[in-house]
């Protein structure tokens, strides 16, 4: 995650900040605006218009202007959220964090309702840790409050299926 925060060591708001990016083992980048007068323009321009500082922008292009402890805690909550999404154009469902790509499941749509998943994966670098569970959680309750169905034709999503009788009515009927 890439967080940049624009300040100045005289800034009592921006030492508050750093210290909380401290304490949470929160890593960033920080532009000291004394040091570079050149990017306090950017700051201005991300702040929309505000000359307040710090400014904080974080890798999902969500901006803080002079934010609370409170404000920082919640945007890293945010920042560190899962969110399933369907891409239908490119037919496939994505699991993002932070707008990072995790995993992903391929689809084409049969008779308006049912949703052929031949293909789930996750992305190398972030294999084994549950992501394409997650990315499956997503997709059937999308597919539940969607009314569609499901031919699961991935072996991981077939299973994932069978491991859960609960979901039974959301299998496109043979």
């Amino acid at each position: 995650m890439t967080i940049t925060m624009y300040g100045a060591d005289w800034c009592g708001d921006c030492r508050r900040a750093k210290a909380f990016f401290a304490e949470h083992e929160i890593e960033y980048e920080s532009i000291d605006l004394v040091d570079h007068p050149e990017a306090i323009d950017v700051a201005a321009e991300l702040a929309g218009g505000r000359k307040s500082i710090p400014v904080i922008v974080y890798a999902s292009g969500a901006v803080l202007v002079e934010p609370s402890n409170e404000e920082l805690a919640e945007q890293q909550r945010r920042e560190n959220a899962f969110q399933v999404v369907e891409v239908a154009s490119e037919g496939r469902f994505e699991l993002r964090r932070a707008g990072e790509l995790l995993s992903f499941a391929d689809y084409q749509t049969r008779n308006e309702s049912d949703v052929v998943v031949p293909h789930v994966e996750t992305l190398r670098p972030h294999r084994g840790n549950g992501y394409a569970e997650r990315l499956m959680d997503g997709i059937t309750e999308a597919l539940h409050a969607s009314g569609r169905t499901i031919t699961p034709l991935c072996p991981f999503a077939a299973q994932y299926m069978r491991e859960r009788p609960e979901l039974t009515p959301l299998l496109t009927a043979a």
